[in-house]
């Protein structure tokens, strides 16, 4: 997608054995070239299990950035 439409953020586990972030880092930035690319580094493969508070400071982050541009 060349613009992206929006703002696109992905963040994904630096510990996740599964699907590697070097990987996943690769495939985003050639499909997705315009999004950001956030670690959350010390996570395993669902994050959302093993630290859901830092997911959704994580969230909450990119969404409040979202909310001060308008």
């Amino acid at each position: 997608m060349d613009p992206l439409p929006c703002p696109i953020t992905i963040a994904w586990a630096g510990k996740d054995r599964i699907l590697p972030v070097e990987l996943c880092r690769a495939i985003a930035r050639d499909r997705l070239p315009g999004a950001t690319f956030t670690v959350l580094p010390r996570l395993p493969h669902n994050p959302t299990i093993d630290d859901p508070e830092l997911v959704a400071h994580t969230i909450l982050a990119v969404t409040d950035a979202g909310t001060q541009q308008h």
